[in-house]
């Protein structure tokens, strides 16, 4: 079945002989590796994509003296499912996001290849909105390798910090060996240790100069060398050696330990702090923390690996 304006497409699970392009006004053809044929308009694809675009132009410098009737073809090296995924996101047809996080992270990469701009982020929006990363170890570690292998930063940036959810040694990891290479874990644990020293930095800066100005006025019985109270001092210290503990249901933990050893002090006004107040210091700590991790970039996209 031909894929037409307005139609639903096809899931990507129906065979691909379903899965071909005849787009009305088509006076190009591009052909997969696996010798599949899409027939699209040539201006939509060099809208999209300055590559495609070039790679056009030289077909229609070399006509077919063969069949001059006879539509142009583009060799491209993709697979047809692939490719076909990638149109959807330029013509009038339901978005296609492959069936496996494998062919996900290829997708990006092709779009990313044909320096598609608009289409990545429609992809990434997408890949948000319907199919999210994952977020458990094993499937974060295998994206981060995909991610680095393709070049795909935002995605290799996003599951590190998923990964850094996680205690991370050497024992924690010596069995990922079949998921990713050593030289990815490297990569991984430089990241981890990058991270843990800027907002090491950046944490003690707030505790320093922010921390009390938002909290001010609260009464402690128990204060800090920051002037802040001691209990919230030691979770913001904690975030520097444990990022996953940066978790609203940890903070509201530790604040719930101190409030119950300090029931009967009544100098301790921390059981009575206004909500706004609380709102407003994660608020100011989650920005120390994004910010960090902003920081903490992945080691060079052009380190990343090979097949």
């Amino acid at each position: 079945m031909s894929t037409i304006p307005h139609e639903t497409a096809s899931p990507t699970d129906e065979p691909l002989a379903n899965l071909l392009f005849d787009y009305p006004g088509a006076d190009v053809i591009l052909r997969s590796q696996d010798a599949y044929q899409f027939r699209v308009p040539k201006t939509y694809i060099a809208n999209s994509s300055p590559i495609l675009c070039e790679l056009t132009r030289r077909t229609l410098d070399s006509p077919d003296d063969a069949n001059p009737e006879a539509l142009p073809v583009v060799q491209l090296p993709e697979s047809g499912k692939i490719l076909h995924c990638l149109l959807t996101f330029i013509f009038l047809v339901t978005p296609l996001v492959p069936s496996t996080p494998e062919e996900t992270m290829e997708l990006l990469s092709i779009a990313q290849k044909y320096q598609m701009d608009s289409v990545l982020t429609h992809i990434r929006d997408r890949i948000a909105r319907h199919h999210p990363l994952p977020i458990h170890l094993e499937p974060a570690l295998r994206i981060y390798f995909l991610a680095q292998k393709y070049g795909l930063r935002p995605e290799a940036l996003q599951t590190a910090r998923t990964i850094l959810n996680y205690p991370m040694t050497i024992e924690d990891f010596d069995n990922k060996l079949d998921i990713m290479s050593g030289a990815s874990l490297y990569e991984l644990w430089k990241y981890h240790e990058r991270v843990q020293a800027i907002l090491a930095s950046d944490l003690t800066e707030f505790k320093v100069s922010r921390a009390h100005g938002i909290i001010a006025g609260l009464r402690c019985s128990d204060i800090s060398s920051s002037q802040i109270p001691r209990w919230l001092s030691h979770y913001i210290s904690s975030i520097e050696k444990s990022p996953n503990l940066f978790d609203l249901v940890e903070f509201n933990a530790a604040m719930s330990r101190h409030i119950v050893n300090r029931s009967r002090e009544l100098e301790c006004e921390c059981a009575s702090i206004p909500s706004q107040t609380v709102r407003d210091f994660w608020d100011a700590l989650a920005s120390v923390v994004d910010g960090s991790f902003e920081k903490a970039s992945v080691v060079d996209i052009s380190s990343c690996l090979e097949y």
